[in-house]
């Protein structure tokens, strides 16, 4: 049974419970404590080995051909590295730089605590240059998810277009930590905005 109590109990109840993938990290035990490497790389002996918590920033900064990744749930993690830890507070740092708030958010939504802003609310409260967000349509937000998000990013989206559409479904995958999306990301809103301009300026959009 996984413990919600505390982050560092949800991430040992869940290795006890045979989930040991992240996005593309996978998980296991290593003298006492925790490796982390891509899921790509599981029994690979040619790995760069990493020992601390915070070297995990540098491992998720760039892909495979030396590119930034503004992104961290984008699927391209770069290979050829293994990451050690020692203990569960460990483990949950390295993971929060890998994929940001991806276990609080797990252990919110296990808690009834999460809730997902709907597309609507997070593009009505932009300002400036990504004011006319809020002009993109309901069947612009449909493709653009489909385009950007689900092709572009490990994550689930929860949120929904608007809080009168249902809720979008969170099952975990077995053996797996699920990334949840509870809200359109900035890289999501700038996408709208060019979106919203390539279709035209109107009378209130057109200096923005």
């Amino acid at each position: 049974m996984l413990n919600t109590e505390t982050l560092d109990g949800l991430l040992e109840s869940a290795l006890a419970e045979s989930r040991h993938r992240i996005g593309q990290v996978v998980i296991s035990g290593c003298s006492g404590g925790f490796s982390l490497c891509h899921a790509d790389d599981v029994g690979r002996c040619d790995l760069e080995v990493f020992g601390r918590p915070d070297d995990a920033t540098a491992i998720a900064l760039y892909d495979d051909a030396g590119n930034y990744r503004p992104l961290k749930s984008a699927p391209n993690l770069r290979h050829g590295w293994r990451l050690d830890v020692q203990s569960p507070s460990d483990l949950r740092l390295a993971l929060d730089f890998l994929y940001p708030a991806a276990v609080g958010n797990w252990r919110a939504r296990l808690r009834g605590e999460l809730v997902p802003t709907p597309l609507r609310a997070t593009l009505g409260r932009q300002t400036g240059m990504y004011r006319v967000t809020a002009k993109l349509t309901d069947p612009q937000a449909a493709e653009l998810k489909d385009s950007f998000c689900q092709a572009g990013c490990l994550r689930r989206i929860l949120w929904t277009v608007t809080a009168a559409d249902p809720e979008n479904p969170a099952e975990d995958l077995p053996g797996s930590i699920p990334l949840l999306c509870t809200e359109a990301c900035n890289l999501f809103v700038a996408a709208a905005r060019k979106i919203v301009k390539a279709a035209g300026p109107s009378p209130d959009n057109s200096q923005a």
